[in-house]
């Protein structure tokens, strides 16, 4: 009987996986038929009073509204108006001219920068951006966004100026700080993992590492570090911002000093 109640509520999320991933259906379909299933089984199932049923919806539509949508209409506003002043090309520029090797090129741009955009932005720029920005200075394309999706598979929780653990707060009820604490000790362990994993990846295997090694634990380092300190004592709005600015200043001055001849067979 548990086990059938677990079903039940789970199936709007079954749903929504099934609509978005299977059937390929518009998001604001799937989430509104996920709407229906839910108000229809809180009622006939759970036996939730219909009033009660139709506030919690309201709540849910305002909370959408405010703050979530208030935060990203001013992310996508200070990514747009880095286009429209050419900040956003010089930023490009300054980066991919630290360095000819591809290594380097892919931990400034996939890992720092790319973490930055998910701090600032998300919603795919943190993939789509430093993935093609890679892809023009020669890298492979595949290997390119392989490495941008790798390495964006744990910052995701901050994205956005920590909209994903804000809307968890205000859900759930327990403090943006303590959940984006217990989210970066979570992730810890793999965000520090992923830049190796990167490097793997655009320098065609593990052997990428020999040379690159310690410049790759210093990137890692410079962001984890900064990242961890500013979930715990900040909260969920800032860490990958902090973290990726720490952690492009500390990779441009190691490849600086620590890579002034790149190796020629990771050059572009």
């Amino acid at each position: 009987m548990l086990f059938l109640r677990f079903l039940i509520a789970i199936l709007p999320i079954i749903w929504l996986i099934i609509g978005l991933s299977k059937i390929k259906m518009q998001g604001y379909k799937a989430c509104s038929i996920t709407l229906i299933i839910t108000f229809i089984l809180a009622i006939a199932f759970w036996k939730l009073n219909p009033g009660y049923a139709a506030t919690a919806a309201l709540e849910g539509i305002l909370n959408a509204l405010w703050p979530i949508c208030l935060v990203i209409i001013a992310a996508l506003f200070a990514y747009n108006l880095t286009l429209r002043t050419g900040a956003m090309d010089s930023i490009k520029k300054m980066l991919a001219g630290v360095s000819t090797d591809k290594r380097v090129l892919a931990l400034i741009i996939g890992w720092g920068f790319g973490n930055f955009m998910e701090g600032m932005a998300g919603f795919g720029t943190a993939v789509a951006i430093p993935a093609s920005m890679l892809a023009g200075i020669g890298l492979n394309p595949f290997a390119a966004v392989t490495a941008c999706l790798v390495v964006n598979s744990t910052p995701t929780a901050f994205g956005s100026v920590g909209i994903p653990l804000v809307t968890l707060s205000s859900v759930t009820g327990v403090p943006s700080n303590t959940l984006a604490a217990n989210t970066a000790i979570i992730e810890a362990i793999l965000t520090f993992i992923s830049p190796f994993i990167m490097v793997c990846i655009v320098g065609g295997g593990i052997k990428a590492l020999r040379g690159s090694f310690i410049i790759t634990l210093i990137s890692a380092l410079s962001f984890v570090l900064p990242w961890y300190i500013t979930a715990t004592v900040v909260g969920a709005e800032l860490p990958n911002i902090v973290g990726s600015i720490c952690c492009m200043a500390f990779t441009v001055i190691a490849v600086k000093v620590l890579n002034k001849n790149a190796e020629e067979e990771y050059c572009n």
